[in-house]
């Protein structure tokens, strides 16, 4: 697709509809705008002479002229010659409104391909099954979804949702925020998410760029064109749908647990230097301040000062900061000076309460705004005050000495009303006097939160760790190291009688190793000697057949043992795992699991291993097919999960620093813990280095890996179990040789 084509279809000088007819809602909705603001259109309608008053022609071929932009209304086949056609002449694009494309598959997908390789290499195609766009700026108006009156302004905004398209933009408007083009992009047979924002990135009247994301397509594009608009000084903001977290029906590994689809979006998307949102308010909550502010005064937001009319909006202010993780400021050294000016009260100077005495007297009232807007600490301040429709008379006497403030102000000044109530259009004269004005305190906060995010510098290593709100806690089946035991001094290699030799360090495993029959895991033996060769410090085994319930090399492993079957996952759903087993007791507690397996169908190789001491629990993960890309994951295990949800991740392969920026994220958040002793920064860095290592390795076969725990010691950590899943493909070929 020509990018120049792109353009002339996203600004056209002029329009085509194909299909135009007063009996069709979607051609009502696109035409008459445009009729109506006396723009010219080009009419399209092979049976009729005239539709809206005005001449028809049969087709494109029949206009003097190829256009730049073309709306096709007609069914999805006919579709398919509306492009052919559109590309012959010369057009600069089409966008395509009809359903029945590759949504539907079979017959459908067929039609798409179709319709692809009739726009050839330079056609410009949005859609289909999409609303069209509309170039707020300009007037061209091809968006089918619904007519509503917009300013122009700053924001672009792609859905690949037609509905929630128009949903955006109704919440824009209520928030008056100014549109640059809103594009419905559909299927994107053609056109992208990519394509749209290397189109805004050098759109001179685009400052933010909204995106409402079923599905990235094509990662590597999409990333470097977030790269492209970031770089450019855009701000980037997305709401990724279907947040709920997928089922997995092969296995519930721990890191296939945390990145279902909702959390890697969020995970990589933030380390892009995107804000994210959780719903179309968020969205244009998130994006209000980003269109207000120009660049320059995008910073990261550490402290705020709220200013409100009465102390119960001020408790308001202060409950809902909490809440939306905005740190009030600590303006205590003002307080003095405050106390001077606002006499009889003894509240807090932040958020402020004005008091009828200060709102009475305009010269008092700027005297505090700049006293405050001057505060050192502080990143913005609030004014909590009227900001609806048909407020603008009496908002005026807390607004018009704030707006005085505003000019010379080294923060934003903002006005919000408590409540999440529609600002009104009279605010736009203030706007221009430095103000800016969001809906609802809640909404404020968010915004704010928005304009540090989009500041923030970015970096093949940076990233910030992605939310684990509702992470799972690790899988079962590993035992927790017991307090008081000591370590082994080495991770000794498993008896050469008893465990499968891995291959020499540096060999590639690009194979599919051994693998639990029926399953697609790797079986313990191989797994645990995987993570050897990569340089993962693994826990001592002994791996005991079905005719063994003992061996001499046990004996090295200490007077505590964990005993489980070895090829079990999830093996505490069986109680398949014993803690702190005597090694006097060893044989019995080996037949109770043989007779366990038995019971059940399951593999009967038992493993022992030392109980571990350490301070702490981690585990490392790899998923490896995600709509963005593969994806080493680090966090804490065992009970800290749920204290702290401490997880963070980053794309495979790893950039430069990427490892150490993982381990420090994870470590850091554990220090603040009470009592927590300090992790190994180095040693999960070189952890994770080395889980990158096995992704190279074995990228044609693993699905996932999950290392958990790794018990963290004062030095290092070493693995106790790993779980690796082999893709869908690679687990039935090994099965089918089996059979």
């Amino acid at each position: 697709m020509d990018r120049t084509n792109l353009a002339r279809l996203l600004d056209p000088t002029s329009v085509a509809v194909v299909g135009a007819s007063e009996k069709l809602a979607m051609s009502n909705n696109a035409v008459l705008p445009m009729l109506e603001a006396g723009r010219e259109v080009h009419l399209v309608n092979p049976n009729r002479d005239s539709v809206y008053g005005r001449p028809t022609v049969p087709s494109l071929a029949d206009l003097a002229a190829p256009v730049d932009a073309v709306l096709s209304l007609v069914s999805a086949d006919r579709s398919v010659g509306v492009v052919a056609e559109a590309a012959r002449l010369g057009c600069g694009g089409v966008a395509v409104a009809a359903g029945g494309f590759a949504e539907l598959g079979g017959d459908g997908a067929a039609l798409q391909r179709a319709l692809v390789e009739a726009a050839g290499p330079a056609l410009a195609v949005v859609g289909p099954n999409c609303s069209g766009f509309m170039n707020v700026v300009t007037g061209a108006n091809l968006f089918t979804g619904g007519r509503i009156s917009l300013r122009p302004g700053p924001v672009a905004v792609v859905s690949q949702s037609g509905f929630l398209l128009r949903s955006c933009l109704a919440a824009g408007q209520q928030r008056q925020l100014g549109f640059s083009v809103a594009v419905s992009s559909g299927n994107e047979a053609v056109c992208d998410l990519a394509d749209y924002l290397d189109h805004f990135a050098d759109d001179p009247a685009t400052r933010v760029i909204c995106l409402v994301i079923e599905k990235v397509r094509d990662a590597a594009s999409f990333l470097g064109a977030v790269a492209r608009a970031r770089a450019a000084g855009k701000g980037v903001v997305a709401l990724k749908l279907g947040r709920t977290a997928r089922s997995r029906d092969i296995m519930r590994s721990h890191t296939g647990a945390i990145a279902d689809e909702s959390w890697v979006y969020d995970l990589v998307l933030r380390q892009a230097g995107v804000v994210t949102s959780v719903d179309v308010d968020d969205l244009l909550d998130r994006a209000q301040l980003l269109a207000q502010l120009p660049p320059e005064r995008w910073r990261p937001v550490r402290g705020i000062a709220v200013m409100a009319s009465s102390g119960g909006v001020a408790g308001v202010a202060a409950d809902l900061s909490a809440e939306e993780g905005v740190e009030l400021a600590d303006l205590s050294p003002l307080e003095p000076w405050v106390r001077d000016r606002v006499p009889g009260t003894d509240a807090s100077v932040n958020p402020l309460d004005l008091t009828g005495f200060v709102m009475r007297d305009p010269d008092l009232l700027r005297e505090i705004f700049t006293g405050y807007a001057t505060a050192p600490g502080l990143d913005a301040l609030v004014l909590c005050w009227w900001a609806g429709e048909g407020d603008e008379g009496w908002a005026r006497t807390l607004l018009d000495p704030f707006a005085d403030v505003a000019a010379a102000s080294p923060v934003p000044l903002v006005v919000s009303p408590v409540e999440a109530t529609a600002v009104g259009s009279w605010t736009a004269a203030y706007g221009e006097r430095g103000l800016s004005f969001c809906r609802g305190l809640r909404s404020t906060y968010r915004a704010l939160q928005a304009l540090g995010a989009a500041a923030a510098a970015d970096s093949p290593a940076g990233g910030v760790a992605a939310p684990a709100a509702g992470v799972a806690a690790p899988a079962a089946g590993v035992a927790a190291p017991a307090a008081g035991v000591a370590a082994p001094a080495a991770a000794a290699r498993p008896s050469a009688a008893r465990a499968r030799q891995g291959k020499p360090a540096g060999t590639a495993r690009s194979a599919v190793p051994t693998l639990v029959p029926g399953q697609g895991v790797a079986t313990f033996a191989e797994a645990m000697a995987l993570l050897d060769e990569v340089g993962i410090p693994i826990a001592p085994f002994v791996l005991l057949g079905e005719d063994a319930d003992d061996d001499p090399a046990i004996s090295s492993l200490g007077d505590r043992l964990v005993v489980k079957l070895a090829d079990v996952p999830h093996r505490t759903e069986h109680g398949a795992v014993r803690v702190d087993v005597a090694p006097t007791d060893l044989v019995r507690t080996v037949r109770e699991l043989r007779e366990l397996a038995a019971a059940h169908g399951l593999p009967t190789t038992v493993v022992v291993q030392p109980m571990l001491v350490g301070h702490g629990e981690a585990f490392v993960g790899v998923q490896g097919r995600t709509d963005l890309g593969p994806l080493v994951l680090l966090g804490a295990g065992g009970v800290l999960v749920e204290l702290t949800r401490n997880v963070g991740g980053r794309l495979l392969p790893l950039g430069a620093g990427a490892a150490a920026s993982l381990a420090d994220e994870v470590a850091g958040r554990v220090g603040t813990i009470r009592g927590q002793q300090p992790w190994p920064r180095g040693a999960l860095s070189a952890t994770v280095e080395a889980a990158g290592r096995l992704w190279e390795r074995t990228s044609s076969w693993l699905d996932s890996l999950d290392v958990n725990p790794l018990v963290v010691m004062a030095d290092r950590v070493v693995a106790v179990d790993a779980l690796m899943l082999a893709r869908d493909g690679a687990a039935r070929s090994v099965d089918e040789q089996l059979a």
